[in-house]
């Protein structure tokens, strides 16, 4: 049950039990309640985490506490102290300031952070033991002054160590029976009435207490697991809301908008990086006499088959395919030269044949084939982006006018007349 979980997390949505368990719970709030094992060991982990923050952020005035302590032992019973040659210095200050070290410095070590709750326990049994015997050896205003701290020492470690309920009851009744056989052992007259009052009446009180933090603490965590299971299932909506924005339901491919956005903004980056950008319009030849032919069906497979085929040729997470248009699509390769985008045409047209998709009504070939129209530019303050766009359609007309099955490349600004072509 102590054992830390290094990796907390988890989601809600993957256990609907565990879901239907934390809302039943915060609806009905019940008086006693305890976690599953999975959210048990969630909760502890977090009870650890908090009680080792608590210690790193509260280090300096716990030493500047012990250290009081030790001056007003020192001030107030140094004749008390120095009758037996400052035995109770050694055997008893001396391994409190050593545990004490231990406690402050445990949330340094990984082995200790996985296992705080493991080794705090008996660390903390031995301290309330160490303090306990005092009150039982020692009588009179030493027995007194080691009384309130036995309390402060039970109250620092209810709220500091953060034990749950259990534990703790376990670490005071565990102490509290060390020393009283202690007592037995040594022949020690104990004073059962003053025990019962400022060992387990006090005890009990502050138990009560930490019960009552622990419940509140407790339902505080459930609600904190639902409120973030709600914020990642409307993150997880939004981000798909974002990807039906941008994606081509049929292809899987960006869409025209996704495109849109894009290409301005590469096309800004341009501008001020001074780098070519390179454009390709592709379309599928004699689409309408597929569609006709096979159905609209086949012609859907066709696409996304297609528009799979043009995305695989891209390399870089920079470049962009998105379905332009019912049978065209459009691919942007930023920070690219003209060969670039001629050798990707030339991957693309390679890509399609592939595919091998017989259409018997095409004048290019017997299967399935597209063809490309290509333009690189610099951008600038003369050119726009709808002026790559004509310049690139143009291109791709002329391919088609040249028999399809081919790519056409021409720059931006150029006439009409096509500067290179390839037809397959």
């Amino acid at each position: 049950m102590l054992k830390q979980n290094d990796d907390p997390t988890s989601h809600l949505e993957s256990h609907p039990q565990t879901l239907a368990y934390i809302e039943t719970t915060l609806a009905k709030k019940p008086l006693v309640f305890h976690f599953p094992d999975g959210l048990e060991q969630r909760f502890i982990h977090k009870r650890a985490s908090d009680s080792q923050g608590f210690i790193h952020t509260g280090r300096y005035l716990l030493i500047l506490f012990f250290i009081v302590l030790l001056c007003n032992v020192g001030f107030y019973f140094f004749d008390f102290i120095k009758q037996n040659n400052f035995a109770l210095l050694r055997t008893t200050y001396l391994p409190l300031s050593i545990c004490i070290i231990f406690i402050l410095a445990a949330p340094n070590f990984p082995l200790c952070r996985r296992y705080f709750f493991h080794i705090m326990a008996p660390v903390c049994i031995y301290i309330l033991h160490v303090v306990i015997k005092l009150t039982i050896i020692y009588n009179g205003d030493y027995a007194d002054f080691v009384t309130y701290h036995l309390m402060m020492t039970i109250v620092l470690m209810a709220f500091g160590i953060r034990f749950v309920v259990p534990l703790f009851i376990i670490v005071l009744v565990c102490a509290g029976a060390i020393s009283l056989l202690y007592g037995h052992y040594y022949g020690i007259d104990i004073n059962y009435a003053k025990f019962e009052n400022y060992y387990i009446l006090y005890a009990c009180v502050v138990a009560a207490l930490v019960a009552i933090s622990e419940w509140h603490e407790r339902l505080a965590f459930l609600q904190e697991l639902l409120l973030d299971h709600h914020s990642e299932k409307l993150t997880l909506l939004n981000q798909e809301l974002a990807r039906i924005a941008h994606e081509d339901a049929l292809t899987g491919i960006a869409n025209r908008r996704n495109f849109d956005d894009i290409s301005a903004k590469e096309w800004d980056r341009s501008i001020r990086d001074k780098q070519p950008l390179t454009l390709l319009l592709v379309d599928v030849d004699f689409f309408k006499r597929f569609n006709d032919y096979y159905g609209h069906t086949a012609g859907d497979v066709c696409l996304r088959n297609v528009a799979q085929a043009i995305a695989s040729c891209i390399l870089r997470t920079s470049d962009i395919v998105a379905r332009y248009g019912g049978e065209e699509f459009a691919v942007l390769l930023p920070n690219t030269e003209s060969i670039g985008g001629i050798k990707i045409a030339q991957r693309m047209i390679e890509a399609v044949d592939h595919l091998a998709i017989s259409h018997l009504h095409s004048d290019a070939a017997a299967h399935v084939t597209i063809s490309i129209g290509i333009t690189t530019v610099i951008a600038n303050a003369q050119l726009n982006l709808k002026c790559t766009l004509d310049a690139a359609d143009k291109a791709l007309y002329q391919a088609k006018h040249q028999g399809r099955h081919q790519y056409v490349f021409y720059q931006a600004d150029a006439t009409d007349t096509p500067t290179e072509s390839s037809s397959v």
